[in-house]
């Protein structure tokens, strides 16, 4: 018997949702009526009090009305294999990452149910292929989905990677066998999978290498927040403690949760905010205390969330164009720059790297070369920006590099491996 079945791309950007009912495949179903594309919610939770809770485009809407005060949760997903972060207050209440990441899941499983009249205990979750480059931290992320989806209601639940998600949607394309090498690009991870993929039923052998890293979109993005933008929120601040003669400077690891958007609630922690108070006390110079001052009112009047979604559109400018003007407007946060494609290829060289990595160990544990790779199936934004496109256009010729639409062909193949499970038990 083919049980009802929820097909969850929990996204580090967007979700979707789709299902298995009575048996047959529902794609992507409507989820967010604020959205431009309602099958697409973002994965956003917006909580202007300890009680009440936003979720998707709306949040952002009210986090707006409500003159963006209380909390407004971004990228979340990426904390997972992150042992340190067990949490966070959200008025007087302490909410556990797995009860952040549950809450998130459970409207998911609430729309769905809605929208079908019906209730599930099912699940296919896709996941990265690799949460974290540590083995220890990889199971612990794993473990706290599984956590999360219990806490969701569901009583059942698989977990897929992703890229081989997006293989099993373009398997429904191809007349002939195939060897594929998939490359999926979310927010928080860059995935690779390599199969081989016929018309016939899929086999769990037919997979010949899963492999990853949590490198993406939010990766690029942070770029232009640590090579330049932090610069005017004290990154290079001076400072002398009391009764000491060294000249110290704002130290890295605070200026690291600021270049990343999941990582900023870090610095509202007493221990940490507290140290930036001091900081600006002794500073030397008086731009020093100025540029913390911005840092403070980046904090408090959270703007962080506005101030990287100026930057995201930046760095898709820069996929069109040679340059691109950043402007962000709120008051005592003025910033005004121009960047240029060379700057930021060269700032994310190590990101690109340590993403093709990952491709070269699918490749080496699949045991091919890259004339033995059929086609190069990519989905996903990062895809489109051109340092990482023209990597596998050079590596694989621009016939064999093939797109989809990439929010949608993820959650295609985790409805496919839905139904297929149920059909075959694997």
């Amino acid at each position: 018997m083919i049980h009802d079945t929820l097909a969850i791309d929990f996204g580090t950007s967007h979700s979707l949702v789709g299902a298995i009912v009575d048996g047959k495949p529902i794609e992507a179903i409507s989820l967010d009526p604020y959205s431009t594309d309602p099958t697409l919610m973002r994965t956003l939770l917006y909580f202007p009090d300890g009680e009440t809770c936003f979720y998707g485009a709306e949040a952002i809407k009210a986090y707006i009305d409500n003159d963006m005060e209380g909390r407004l949760f971004r990228s979340f997903k990426s904390h997972l294999p992150n042992q340190n972060y067990l949490g966070t207050m959200v008025g007087k209440r302490i909410l556990s990452l797995e009860n952040l990441v549950g809450t998130f899941l459970l409207e998911l499983k609430k729309r769905a149910e809605k929208y079908f009249g019906r209730s599930f205990d099912s699940a296919v979750l896709g996941r990265p292929a690799r949460y974290s480059m540590d083995e220890v931290a990889e199971g612990f992320a794993l473990h706290r989905m599984q956590k999360a989806a219990e806490f969701a209601g569901f009583k059942n639940v698989s977990f897929v990677p992703e890229p081989l998600a997006a293989a099993l949607e373009y398997r429904k394309e191809i007349k002939e066998p195939k060897t594929l090498l998939i490359g999926d690009f979310g927010g928080g991870t860059s995935d690779f999978t390599v199969l081989k993929v016929s018309p016939g039923s899929f086999q769990p052998k037919d997979v010949l290498a899963v492999e990853g890293c949590p490198l993406a979109g939010d990766a690029l993005d942070s770029v232009f927040m640590s090579e330049r933008l932090n610069q005017s929120f004290g990154a290079k601040s001076l400072y002398k403690l009391p009764l000491s003669e060294n000249i110290l400077e704002m130290p890295k690891p605070i200026m690291e949760r600021l270049n990343k958007p999941a990582h900023i609630v870090h610095l509202k922690e007493p221990e940490t905010y507290n140290f930036i108070k001091q900081v600006q006390k002794c500073s030397l110079r008086p731009q020093d205390s100025s540029q913390i001052q911005r840092l403070f009112t980046l904090i408090e009047d959270i703007q962080i969330f506005s101030f990287f979604e100026e930057i995201e559109k930046t760095k898709k400018i820069l996929s069109e164009k040679e340059t691109a003007k950043f402007r962000f407007v709120y008051p005592d946060l003025e910033t005004e720059d121009v960047f240029s494609r060379h700057e930021f290829e060269k700032w994310a060289e190590k990101v690109k790297t340590d993403i093709f990595a990952a491709m070269n160990r699918a490749l080496e544990s699949a045991g091919l070369k890259d004339n033995q790779v059929d086609v190069v199936f990519l989905t996903g934004g990062t895809a489109y920006v051109p340092f990482i496109r023209k990597v596998f256009v050079d590596r694989f010729g621009h016939d064999r590099v093939k797109d989809k639409k990439f929010f949608h062909s993820v959650l295609s193949g985790l409805v496919e491996y839905a139904l297929e499970s149920r059909r075959t038990g694997f």
